[in-house]
């Protein structure tokens, strides 16, 4: 059987958007970008439980979306795949999108009404 590739905005919207979670795994990748991590960093640096961390990684692996160093063990490190590298506007796009929300969800908040 052939196992056809999801492209990769729709399983982006998927791990991002349609999921619980998906802020965090945005905010991974986003950190990602810039350079590698291993899970402790990204916990400390997100300020989320180190469980959490390694969950929202094992599902970025499983989606080829990030993928972890060789040697996996306690200072594994992970990177974007090429396949999220060659196609990162896709999650910039989603990025983008949702940072818009949080801003008109700050001034619902702020005001009681959108401006």
């Amino acid at each position: 059987m052939i196992r056809r590739a999801v492209p990769v905005d729709k399983r982006l919207w998927h791990l991002i958007v349609g999921t619980r979670g998906g802020l965090n795994r945005a905010k991974i990748v986003h950190l990602l970008r810039a350079r590698p991590y291993n899970a402790n960093a990204l916990a400390a640096t997100l300020k989320l439980d180190y469980k959490t961390v390694r969950h929202h990684l094992r599902v970025l692996v499983e989606n080829d979306v990030v993928m972890a160093s060789r040697d996996q063990t306690y200072g594994t490190l992970y990177f974007l795949t090429p396949r999220l590298q060659n196609h990162f506007e896709d999650f910039l796009e989603i990025w983008g999108k949702i940072q818009e929300d949080a801003k008109k969800m700050n001034e619902v908040n702020k005001d009681g009404h959108p401006s």
